[in-house]
């Protein structure tokens, strides 16, 4: 095939030296895996540690070598004949020699950059370019002939065969021959563990059998330190010894731990040899290391899995996992692990909710086109505490999904045990810092320019822990006053008790926005911690979750009875029960006593003083994230700032408690004229500003703005945590702002957001609903007038609330024969200790004089503000309102009588609730143990039905009787038809 004929005489001896040449590589590599192969101590080298080559390994590098040094050997044959016989012959020698030199370069870089140990890649990498450029020689570059003599030869076509014969050939035999060899060794080879138990791994070797003793002790703890190969993780692992691992207290009867740096297997001969002869003085050493037969680098998931796997069969109390480039606080995890004491299904952590699926591990948080679903709570990698129970769980046998980032995982795993994690914000894993961190990241990403020691430092001189550290970013969850970039910029949502979410989640688009509408409330529970028992715990109450939410109202005060309680402030609250019996009040106060209203009590309304202070507003959590917690934490500081904290901390705690609760608001300085017309429509009401400046913020150019003095929420709207964090923050606190935590900042937020709101059900009232008069004209309504009865029953028509603007009302007389005397004469229970009841001699029964039965309207869809507005035809509501008021005075807990209501109708009927069917005489025998409560429950519920007939003249009579212990009195009610619009 190739002829030496064609070198001239004088340069034959060399152009022989040069072919030797080229053979020297190939030659050089038998030799080297030859000598390997005899080296290898069994078969099981590679289960052992698959990075270690094997004899079989090494015979099928010495095929590749043979194959490379025959190629090279043609490829410099064939260069001699064509460049001989076409160049010089010494510019041809200088070219071959630069050529074969270039040659013995590659084959040194492919071995070194593959590692001496591995003996089949970089000569499978060499043939594979000797492949490619002996092809291109062949179809380019092929010999015609003789030196200076034209021979016949075969013909252009037959270059494919002699590529095939030269090139594929030969290479398809050695493919074939390595296929077969190395499946056979797969085969043949045992598992990594069995290796491990029968081949004695005497170097270093994964093992899963490393020796695990801690101290008895009441609390034991087990640490896990995620570690790598990688020279950087040698260091860390040395700095974490020398730092962060002595702030661990001493072993004691209360508290021991051991740790362990989890590595897995060498990710290559390049890890193995740089730092195996290091970790194996590290293990002598330290004897800390658990080596595990996984990936170290490639899948942390499944690395986190098999050290837990690992743990389970320890005994130990609970297991903390973190990672080496992260410093932790083991003094104040250690203090908090015994305070806690043993626990069952203990996870705690940086915790993320309801985040959506996303490719990239340290932000966790995707574009919201971008997400497929949504992860069950987890929480951040970076360090978490485990119960023994909890790993117990996560380690069970069975199949298993695995995702790419290791908390996930878990949080995946715990979800079908409805186990949810502890959110601790002190936990972060992004390049910020705090003082009260537990778990800071120093991650090679951040690029820090402080270190482990520095912080370590800070820490045993007694020095705040970021002292010296960057803090211009805040860390999520944190107060980002005086910071220069918020948490939120990233995307991020924070609960103090759920922990992150996603910032845009549950919302709703307007104008580019996204207006977030409700958030995810924690339930009751089953254990509940109780605030006040049977009804309001720290979490949720036992109406919140159900149809009956409304029953909940709730008041403040805040100032010293003794100076500001009014006999009107009694009449403000029983307007309340007269309209709707079955409210549950709650007045957050920090000056009522517990008894103040035992006459209430006593008569079977439901009134509870839920003491408040700033220890046990953080104590309950009645914040809305970091940074409301940390403006409830300045109280004192914001109590001496100016005159208009009292009235800012009731506008907090009204938010707060509508949020975490839901019902009704209602200002101690408002009457009800008539229960709203349903139990379901969220509202708020409005007023009107007559100061120019204000529209600026109003809603509209009347200058209507938003009063928060009586509203009524379902709990978890979105709307209150905004309004507060837009004022009760460290960075945006006014305290020489009147309204800006009240209605200012409702209007403000609702102004941007209104179309979104109020099509997820806000619903704004109109002034004459519950602010009739403003805050000027107020003062008309406390002199006397000829007018008030008309006045009454106007207001009572177009709304249900009458507001007194105590600020500008409470040192004023309210007149006999004012508008407000007459409603609180005609609305009042008579049982505060400055009412009438010692001159009424008792209870007496009160209703209308007629009641006016208004047809309804044709059907038609009506508005939720329409809805709540409206006065059902028939009831016995607002100015119609039948019940019992006045009271004999008792010493008794709970007075309780014989209560009997018959109801007798001359044409129509009479029914119960709205539903009812109707009867012409209704006897109700409500037992003998009833209170005031419960009668006028009854009595608020019964319903009149004219004559289904077309023949009724519009008139009717009702005779109600109440026997009421020794009371028994009758109403005798005529009933006219009323018109519409008159």
């Amino acid at each position: 095939m190739y002829y030496v004929q064609d070198i001239p005489v004088q340069y034959l001896h060399l152009s022989k030296a040069l072919r030797v040449l080229c053979l020297f590589p190939a030659i050089w590599g038998v030799y080297t895996h030859l000598v390997q192969a005899h080296s290898a101590n069994s078969s099981n080298a590679r289960a052992l540690d698959p990075t270690k080559s094997t004899a079989l390994d090494n015979y099928v590098g010495v095929l590749w070598c043979l194959l490379g040094g025959l190629w090279s050997f043609w490829l410099a044959n064939s260069l001699i004949r064509r460049w001989f016989t076409h160049y010089e012959p010494r510019p041809a020698m200088i070219r071959l020699f630069t050529l074969g030199t270039f040659f013995w370069f590659s084959v040194v870089f492919f071995v070194s950059y593959f590692g001496t140990d591995e003996p089949i890649w970089p000569w499978m990498v060499i043939c594979a370019i000797l492949a490619v450029i002996q092809s291109i020689q062949i179809l380019h570059f092929r010999v015609k002939g003789h030196y200076k003599l034209e021979a016949k030869v075969k013909p252009r076509r037959d270059a494919k065969t002699l590529i095939y014969r030269t090139v594929l050939i030969p290479g398809g035999i050695v493919s074939f021959i390595t296929m077969v060899m190395l499946l056979h060794q797969n085969n043949m080879r045992p598992s990594t563990a069995e290796a491990i138990a029968t081949g004695g791994a005497a170097s270093i070797s994964p093992t899963n059998d490393a020796k695990l003793v801690i101290s008895p002790a009441q609390i034991q703890v087990l640490i896990i330190i995620l570690s790598s190969w990688a020279p950087k993780a040698f260091q860390r692992r040395q700095e974490i010894r020398e730092t962060i691992l002595k702030l661990a207290p001493p072993y004691t009867s209360k508290f021991a731990y051991t740790y362990k740096f989890v590595l897995g297997e060498a990710p290559s001969s390049h890890a193995r040899n740089a730092m195996g002869t290091k970790i194996t003085e590290e293990i002598r050493k330290y004897d800390d290391i658990l080596l595990l037969p996984v990936p170290d680098r490639d899948n942390r998931g499944y690395k986190v899995f098999k050290a837990l796997e690992w743990s389970n069969n320890f005994k130990f109390d609970f297991l903390c996992k973190t990672d080496d480039d992260v410093f932790v606080r083991w003094d104040t995890v250690s203090s908090e692990l015994i305070a806690q004491g043993p626990s069952r299904y203990y996870w705690k952590g940086l915790a993320f909710r309801n985040m959506e699926l996303t490719p990239n591990p340290d932000i966790k948080v995707a574009k919201a086109d971008e997400a497929p679903g949504i992860f069950p709570p987890f929480v951040a990698n970076t360090f978490y505490v485990l119960s023994r129970d909890i790993v117990t769980l996560l380690t069970y046998p069975g199949p298993r999904i695995f995702t790419k980032n290791e908390d996930q995982n878990i949080g995946i795993w715990l979800h079908a045990f409805n186990i949810k994690p502890v959110h601790d914000r002190r936990i972060q894993q992004w390049d910020v810092c705090e003082n009260d961190m537990i778990a800071k990241r120093f991650g090679d990403s951040f690029k820090p320019l402080e270190s482990m020691q520095d912080m370590f430092r800070n820490v045993i001189e007694k020095k705040p822990l970021c002292s010296g550290f960057r803090q211009d970013r805040c860390a999520p969850c944190y107060s980002c006053h005086g910071r220069g970039s918020h948490w939120k910029d990233r995307g991020l949502d924070c609960d103090s008790v759920h922990g992150i979410s996603y910032l845009k989640k549950n919302g709703e688009a307007e104008g580019g926005l996204t207006v977030d509408i409700k958030d995810a409330m924690p339930t009751l529970g089953k254990n509940p911690e109780w605030i006040i028992p049977g009804i309001l715990s720290d979490k949720s109450s036992i109406f919140s979750d159900t149809e009956a939410w409304a029953r909940l109202h709730w008041a403040v005060w805040t100032t010293d009875p003794e100076t500001t309680w009014k006999h009107r402030h009694y009449q403000a609250i029983e307007s309340i029960f007269v309209h709707n019996p079955s409210a549950v009040l709650i007045i957050l106060s920090n000056t009522l006593s517990l008894t103040f209203f035992a006459d209430y009590t006593r008569q079977g309304y439901e009134i509870h003083i839920l003491n408040f202070s700033k220890e046990l507003l953080l104590h309950r959590e009645w914040h809305f994230g970091a940074e409301t917690q940390e403006w409830l934490q300045k109280w004192g500081k914001w109590s001496k700032a100016g005159s208009y904290f009292p009235v800012h901390l009731s506008d907090y705690l009204r938010i707060i408690a509508l949020y975490k609760y839901g019902g009704l608001y209602i200002d101690m300085d408002a009457i009800w004229i008539r229960a709203p017309g349903d139990s379901v429509t969220e509202f708020i009401g409005s007023d009107v500003s007559d100061t120019e400046s204000d529209l600026s913020w109003t809603l509209d150019d009347k200058n209507t703005y938003l009063a928060n003095g009586v509203m009524r929420f379902k709990r978890g709207r979105s709307m209150f945590k905004h309004i507060a964090n837009n004022f009760f923050t460290l960075s945006n606190y006014d305290p020489g702002c009147f309204n800006c935590g009240g209605p200012k900042a409702f209007t403000t937020y609702v102004k941007t957001h209104r179309t979104s709101l109020e099509k997820n059900g806000l619903n704004v009232l109109p002034r004459t609903a519950l602010y009739p008069y403003n805050w000027k004209g107020i003062t008309a309504a406390l002199q006397k007038t000829d007018k008030a009865e008309d006045v009454i029953l106007q207001l009572e028509k177009h709304g249900i609330g009458l507001h007194l603007y105590g600020k500008v009302t409470s040192q004023k007389e309210i007149e006999e024969g004012s508008v407000v005397a007459a409603a609180l004469k005609t609305w009042s229970l008579d049982l505060s200790p400055a009412g009438s009841r010692s001159q009424l001699g008792g209870p007496k029964l009160q209703g209308p004089k007629t009641l006016h039965y208004y047809p309804p309207v044709a059907p038609q869809v009506a508005s939720p503000k329409d809805s709540l507005l409206s006065k059902v035809p028939g009831t016995f509501r607002g100015i119609d309102v039948v019940f019992v008021r006045g009271a004999l005075p008792s010493n008794e807990v709970i007075v309780q009588k014989k209560a009997v209501v018959t109801v007798t109708v001359k044409e129509g009927s009479v029914a119960v609730g709205g539903s009812g069917v109707g009867t012409r005489k209704l006897h109700i025998d409500l037992g003998l143990a009833v209170n005031m409560a419960q009668l006028n429950l009854a009595l608020s519920r019964l319903r009149y039905i004219p004559p289904d007939t077309g023949a009724w003249t519009g008139a009717d009579q009702v005779a109600i009787q109440v026997e009421f212990g020794t009371m028994r009195e009758q109403l005798d009610i005529p009933v006219v038809r009323g018109l519409r619009n008159t």
